[in-house]
């Protein structure tokens, strides 16, 4: 079910409606039921699959805590190491597989062709799989002690962020599930604004930029130059305003279910330094990747070499999060090497001296600037259709 549709704009109403009117021990139920209805809109058999995953996800959780009370760490670990893989491999087999497959089949030139079935993407999974991940990790690490199965069940079909984020963290949601909520013109105002607001985005701004693209989709005849800086700029804006519209609904609608979620965007095309783009660019999968990958890969507390390795992966891994082609994958290398690259510049001399020389004015305006020009142009490999299209796009830039 897409937000910015009437089929969505009459279940938020009714949702809304049957939640407020229902006593307040059977609202979490009714979130509950109102995610598994949301999430059967789009393709009913793959209900299956989201809740087969959950069942999974907290039993192996209640595995790890039982293996944990019993001072027994191998068994914990292997809870763990089950759970993580039972989350990632299905990832894998539904999103995965066919590029696996085509990259195996080019690279031995057609010797080695793999038959994969073709296969619907569940609706969220990427961000489904991500919030289980992150829920047996921090169970594993103690960071959840205590969690039930109408606790767990509502955070995993809470249907404001189910299917674009933000990704949610279990430790600041679980609070809020008991407690008694009322509602209030200011409360009610507030988050409907939000809600409008993000529909102005995603409708209004986003979808009206979606023509002057093409460009970048179909590069070739008969787009000129100034095709491709407008196409640049015009994607630019469209991906902003379309996420960044779709975070203000979820949580704009979490609002008016009495659930407060965190902040997705924070000005991310005013950041001086590629680093702080991404401390304020999808902020919940970028903090993710950080706990999650980056930390236990030994994050920056290795030799600057390790580090900007341990950078490059994990921004191809966000790559490859967003979609199941190269041209992702490089687009996430793009971004791994802008980072070590600042890195590096960070923790030389030369940076200092350019702070010490350079007119505070002049040198924050082209740190902007700069930044966002990266940003736009490693926008041109996350909009294209294929590598192929993506160096086309870039050399009619010039």
């Amino acid at each position: 079910m897409i937000f910015n549709t009437w089929v969505f704009a009459a279940f938020a109403l009714a949702s809304l409606t049957i939640y407020w009117t229902s006593p307040a021990r059977l609202r979490p139920l009714v979130l509950v039921l109102s995610g598994i209805v949301f999430y059967a809109y789009s393709y009913p058999p793959y209900l299956i699959l989201i809740g087969g995953l959950a069942v999974v996800t907290y039993a192996t959780a209640k595995g790890i805590v039982n293996a944990r009370a019993a001072a027994r760490g191998a068994a914990a670990r292997w809870w763990l190491t089950a759970g993580v893989v039972a989350s990632v491999g299905v990832l894998f087999v539904f999103k995965y597989t066919h590029l696996f497959a085509a990259s195996l089949a080019s690279i031995t030139h057609g010797h080695v062709a793999l038959s994969v079935p073709k296969l619907l993407v569940p609706l969220a999974i990427s961000f489904f799989t991500f919030e289980f991940v992150h829920f047996l990790v921090d169970v594993y690490k103690g960071k959840i002690e205590d969690f039930g199965v109408r606790e767990f069940a509502t955070f995993a079909m809470f249907y404001p962020t189910l299917v674009a984020g933000p990704i949610k963290r279990y430790q600041n949601f679980e609070p809020q599930i008991g407690h008694t909520r009322t509602l209030s013109q200011l409360f009610i105002a507030a988050n409907v604004y939000r809600v409008l607001l993000g529909l102005a985005k995603k409708s209004i701004i986003a979808d009206s930029m979606t023509p002057l693209t093409q460009p970048l989709l179909t590069p070739g005849a008969p787009y000129h130059t100034g095709d491709y800086w407008i196409a640049m700029l015009a994607y630019t804006a469209k991906i902003y305003f379309d996420f960044t519209g779709y975070s203000d609904i979820a949580i704009g609608m979490a609002g008016l279910l009495g659930y407060q979620i965190l902040e997705n965007f924070d000005r991310p095309y005013w950041s001086p330094n590629i680093s702080q783009f991404w401390r304020r660019w999808h902020i919940s999968l970028s903090s993710w990747i950080r706990d999650y990958i980056f930390i236990p890969l030994g994050g920056s507390r290795g030799n600057k070499f390790v580090t900007m390795l341990n950078l490059t992966f994990v921004m191809a891994i966000a790559g490859l999060w967003h979609g199941a082609s190269w041209h992702f994958v490089v687009w996430g290398l793009w971004h791994g090497l802008g980072l070590a690259v600042h890195r590096v510049w960070s923790l030389t001399g030369a940076k200092l001296r350019v702070i010490a020389n350079a007119p505070a004015p002049l040198l924050a305006t082209a740190s902007i600037v700069t930044t966002f020009a990266f940003v736009a142009v490693g926008w041109i490999l996350f909009a294209s259709p294929s590598l192929t299209a993506a160096y086309e796009a870039a050399r009619g830039l010039l």
